[in-house]
């Protein structure tokens, strides 16, 4: 996941359910052309493409649903919110994922031991290069949202789509061959070549997954940008057990500073809360956790001293 800085007034959740309503709108309209183009074709590289558009129909819906729920407010039950929804949708894109690239690499090994002849190459050329458009322009609205919204199963349908363009050019490629004169086989192998895709882009995606529900640390120019800012702050002589985590679209940040023991607790607690306002300014998603220490007292019994 990315982290960029913005405004707290460019940050909205909300818009993380404007790239899922889209890419719903867009996988169903390709499952209905990519169906015409390999009923009247034939090609094993379509019907990857196919394949690849119907498991995308099916992981559109379960992330609308995902997002929806990850920006429902904590509750009672779930204090820390149900941002980590997005890491269990994501999982399960991954897994989907994982299969249609075993199912499709099945159909092209039985395809390139007996070879279908191809028809209808040119309908099927104009359907895939409509298809390359309109995935592009799925990437694009994505990362608009992206920006404004850092959500881990939109990130990870991003990651699918733009696959999805270079595997709609490798259908292309293949059905041009074939037009040509070029070897039958060719159309499998590049259903094989599709199916690879598949189950790469499936490990990705699942280890991103995987990473936030076991509530992996944030990259270290993460933490790095983190410890630059709460160390130049005024008032803070000192910072420790700087520890991070992802919750869907909701990143927690929870540190201990070490403050003039002599100092006033209102004057303390104003230092601290600016610092809280500081951080927002550059992660406007976050949740934070301060804990204030006298100079030098860095032995603290709650943490492992890890940082």
């Amino acid at each position: 996941m990315q982290y960029n800085n913005h405004s707290s007034a460019k940050q909205n959740p909300r818009y993380a359910l404007l790239a899922s309503v889209w890419a719903l709108g867009t996988v169903f309209i390709l499952i209905i052309i990519k169906t015409y183009a390999y009923y009247v074709s034939g090609s094993a590289a379509v019907l990857g493409t196919l394949v690849d558009s119907v498991i995308d129909g099916a992981i559109s819906i379960m992330l609308f649903f995902a997002v929806r729920l990850s920006l429902k407010p904590a509750t009672k039950e779930h204090r820390f919110g149900h941002g980590k929804i997005e890491g269990i949708a994501a999982l399960l894109q991954g897994a989907f994922m994982a299969g249609a690239g075993l199912f499709l690499a099945m159909t092209a090994f039985e395809n390139f031991l007996n070879p279908q002849v191809l028809t209808h190459h040119k309908t099927a050329i104009i359907i895939a290069a409509i298809a390359v458009v309109m995935s592009m322009i799925v990437v694009a609205v994505q990362k608009f949202v992206l920006n404004r919204a850092p959500s881990l199963a939109i990130e990870a349908d991003q990651a699918h789509y733009k696959t999805d363009v270079c595997l709609n050019l490798v259908v292309i490629l293949a059905l041009v061959i074939d037009y040509y004169g070029g070897y039958r086989w060719v159309d499998s192998v590049f259903a094989l070549f599709i199916a690879a895709y598949f189950i790469r882009t499936a490990y990705k995606i699942s280890n991103r997954s995987i990473d936030m529900l076991m509530d992996k640390e944030l990259p270290a120019n993460v933490r790095m940008r983190l410890e630059q800012l709460i160390s130049s702050h005024p008032g803070i002589h000192g910072m420790h057990d700087l520890r991070t985590r992802l919750s869907g679209m909701t990143l927690y940040i929870g540190f201990d500073v070490e403050i003039d023991p002599d100092m006033p607790l209102k004057q303390a607690h104003d230092i601290v809360a600016q610092l809280d306002l500081k951080i927002l300014e550059h992660y406007p998603n976050a949740e934070i956790l301060i804990h204030m220490d006298p100079i030098g007292d860095t032995d603290d019994p709650r943490h492992n001293q890890l940082s």
